[in-house]
């Protein structure tokens, strides 16, 4: 059984999900790191794009998807030998953008934030977001003004809210709760 697939014509954007770090065992199998906030959307079964941070050259698919210390351990249909995957340290997996779940209120994917114009709740022009950036678990949002960049935690808890439609992202503090006994304020239930 061959091991690769040509890429599909309709995919469009692809977006990376993981890289791989190193071939695991005599078997064929690979380990990966894992870059998406949302692992389990890579399963067994699935076929994912295989290629450098540009973009997948070939898709392969998985056979089986476990967790190993923190990373995926892939095994691929059609592999079945250490030699086959040797080549793949550093490719990055991708998955079709179309693939993509959709994300719960306040998650945006990186590619739909990043280029936006940067607001503050007053509308004011802060710069435009640049990048995201992880740090130790925390996302932050990199915001480049003339020649200057400053980073701002990222999330709603923190104010960060993106409005990709509007193509603007908005910094601020985050809208502040009722306070306690206001008619729209819900009463705690103690559960």
């Amino acid at each position: 059984m061959n091991a690769f697939h040509p890429l599909p014509d309709d995919a469009g954007d692809w977006l990376i999900i993981g890289c791989v770090t190193k071939p695991h065992g005599v078997h064929g199998a690979v380990l990966a790191e894992i870059i998406t906030d949302f692992p389990e959307r890579l399963t067994s079964g699935m076929k994912v794009g295989l290629g450098p941070e540009s973009g997948p050259e070939t898709v392969i698919e998985t056979h089986d998807v476990r967790y190993h210390r923190g990373r995926w351990l892939i095994e691929v249909v059609g592999i079945r030998n250490r030699d086959e995957v040797e080549d793949w340290r550093r490719l990055y997996l991708f998955l079709p953008e179309q693939q993509l779940d959709e994300l719960p209120e306040g998650y945006y994917y990186e590619h739909h934030l990043v280029g936006l114009e940067c607001v503050n709740r007053d509308g004011d022009a802060l710069g435009t977001i640049t990048a995201m950036e992880d740090s130790g678990g925390q996302t932050r949002v990199v915001v480049r003004r003339e020649r200057r960049e400053f980073l701002v935690p990222g999330g709603p808890a923190n104010g960060v809210e993106g409005r990709p439609g509007d193509g603007r992202g908005v910094l601020g503090p985050p809208p502040r709760p009722p306070p306690a006994g206001a008619p729209h304020a819900r009463p705690a239930t103690g559960d």
